[in-house]
């Protein structure tokens, strides 16, 4: 029987930023995602980034809001504790190196300063993004390297 197409799908995930200009250093700069759209402008911002056909959005917060400070649970590592919404982004593995250095020289909030081999199959790096979420930044080599503790840079 042929899979119908689905009723629904979501296009655009919603959140809101105390600076929309540090989120796109964050996510376009540091990680690498594409954007779609930016404005900061009095009155009004936002950034739109796209994350593998949905588009995740970030508006300027009107009244400011308290960034978080403590990890989110996340499966396959561990380390923090708050359950609720986090998210993954994978990193080509010839850039993972440099995007780790680069969240090391901007001062990102790291769960552990060094990337760790997780689940046996992936290294990851766990930062919180400038409003406190907790994105682990991952890469998945072909092969299960040599060692499984990260090189010193």
């Amino acid at each position: 029987m042929a899979e119908s197409a689905p009723r629904a799908r979501v296009r655009y995930l919603f959140h809101f930023a105390n600076d929309i200009a540090a989120m796109r250093r964050f996510y376009v700069d540091l990680l690498g995602l594409r954007e779609q759209s930016f404005q900061d402008e009095p009155g009004f911002g936002w950034l739109c980034v796209d994350v593998g056909g949905v588009e995740a959005m970030w508006f300027r917060a009107e009244a400011r809001i308290e960034p978080v400070t403590t990890f989110a649970s996340q499966p396959g590592w561990e380390g923090g504790t708050r359950e609720v919404t986090s998210w993954g982004v994978e990193i080509p593995l010839d850039r993972f190196t440099d995007v780790h250095r680069a969240l090391v020289a901007t001062g990102a909030p790291l769960f552990r300063p060094v990337p760790e081999w997780r689940q046996g199959s992936y290294w990851g790096l766990s930062a919180l993004d400038p409003m406190g979420a907790t994105v682990e930044v991952y890469a998945i080599p072909a092969t299960k390297p040599a060692s499984t503790t990260w090189p010193a840079t």
